[in-house]
């Protein structure tokens, strides 16, 4: 199936306002110049940001979080940890399930050893490394991870 309208936002200006909505088939011939109307619409700024980061796509951004996460999926799941019961996502935006509902203290205590992560449920810490980032970059937080599990169980 393919979608007939996609919106874009926060990753398109890397950290810059900008959104975009693109339209195939049928839907792309719906809105016509001067029919939708936005506050900054048109801005050479955001428009700007929104090519460089496409630009920026283009040099292996997706191909190094493709394989880099890839990698980190890899590397915790081969820690054999009792608490990780599952690892799922795609690319660099992962959540690691856990076996039981500590993830908010356990991404507390990350964050306080330096490792930014989050808990979105109970039992989930979501992992969203920059895109950028080398299996290097990442290997001490896969190192530190079982330590921080461990302290909360």
């Amino acid at each position: 199936m393919t979608a007939d309208l996609i919106t874009l936002a926060k990753g398109l200006g890397n950290g810059f306002p900008v959104g975009a909505c693109i339209a195939t088939g049928r839907a792309a011939g719906l809105l016509q110049p001067g029919q939708h109307g936005t506050t900054f619409g048109g801005n050479p700024v955001a428009a700007a940001a929104g090519n460089a980061v496409l630009d920026a796509l283009e040099g292996g951004v997706l191909d190094n979080a493709r394989a880099t996460g890839a990698w980190l999926v890899d590397a915790l799941v081969a820690l054999g940890h009792p608490q990780i019961a599952e690892v799922r996502g795609r690319g660099m935006l992962l959540g690691v399930v856990l076996r039981d509902g500590i993830a908010a203290p356990v991404a507390d205590a990350a964050l306080d050893a330096g490792w930014v992560i989050n808990a979105p449920r109970p039992s989930v810490l979501r992992l969203a490394p920059p895109l950028i980032a080398t299996p290097a970059d990442l290997e001490g937080f896969v190192a530190a991870l079982p330590s921080l599990l461990d302290a909360h169980v």
